[in-house]
């Protein structure tokens, strides 16, 4: 059975046990305007002052070669004054949610499909962040998981390994925020995207450590049947996945762009790339 088949396989089969129920509240931000002022008597410029250096742990799930890894180191790395550093699991570990494998882990260098350097983990993506801060002796400003093949919306980030990678960083106090795209013809570039928009709107609080505790910012795309995507939406992470409700497609071009989602569940489902947080609870 292939991957496809088996992560959709797993995502149909955890929908089905977690139908109806209510949703919790969340928040997100969004970047501030900029503003210049000019006189007619003398006109004053200032330089905008250089971004503070920051380190970012990118993981995943899906495996260190996955395509969604890829596009989101590539795009992290274009960032002024940004280290990336790939640890991740060296093999496909979906549905593996937060659990670490007790003991050493083996871990060796390896690349990305584009070449970018980095460290493949023998275990889960909870080992891989634990490798990077225990045995690499890394010490990052935040840790960027996926971008996933399959979006983790609702209950399902409770299985999620990508989810569940950016849960471990959390709780050992490091901000992480983790992104997913569709299950068929996933747009990582979209999930990257506004992975790396959250990144750039926040990394003056990510560089002075001032970011929320206990707390995983996750960012969800849809894949659209027909139409495109609309807007990103901060909405609460809805609890359960009614029956009749597909979070994995949807047809955006029927949804009006003023329709207003209730969770990333309905969100996901009429076409809006969704933006919540999942509290870091102990594992």
């Amino acid at each position: 059975m292939t991957t496809t088949r088996r992560k959709t396989a797993m995502w149909i089969a955890a929908a089905a046990l977690v139908v109806g129920g209510t949703a919790c509240s969340s928040s997100g931000s969004t970047p501030s305007a900029a503003s210049t002022s000019d006189s007619a008597v003398r006109v004053t410029t200032t330089t905008a002052p250089a971004n503070e250096p920051i380190t970012i742990v990118v993981t995943d799930d899906d495996g260190i070669d996955a395509p969604g890894i890829d596009e989101l180191a590539r795009e992290l790395s274009a960032l002024d004054d940004v280290t990336v550093k790939v640890v991740a699991p060296a093999t496909n570990q979906s549905g593996t949610g937060d659990s670490a494998t007790p003991g050493d882990v083996a871990h060796h260098p390896a690349k990305t499909r584009s070449g970018i350097e980095g460290v493949a983990v023998e275990g889960t993506p909870a080992d891989s962040v634990n490798v990077a801060l225990d045995e690499l002796g890394l010490e990052p400003d935040l840790v960027a998981s996926g971008i996933n093949k399959g979006q983790n919306v609702g209950p399902l980030g409770n299985i999620s390994g990508t989810v569940g990678a950016a849960l471990t960083a959390a709780r050992r106090g490091i901000p992480a925020v983790a992104g997913s795209a569709g299950l068929t013809d996933p747009d990582y570039a979209l999930g990257a995207r506004y992975v790396v928009e959250w990144v750039r709107a926040n990394r003056a609080r990510i560089a002075a450590g001032r970011m929320p505790k206990g707390r995983v910012v996750n960012i969800n795309v849809p894949r659209c049947t027909s139409g495109e995507a609309h807007r990103l939406v901060d909405v609460p992470t809805a609890t359960a996945i009614p029956e009749g409700t597909n979070p994995f497609e949807a047809d955006c071009a029927a949804t009006s762009a003023s329709f207003k989602p209730r969770d990333d569940v309905d969100a996901l489902a009429h076409g809006f790339p969704a933006r919540s947080n999942v509290p870091a609870s102990p594992g």
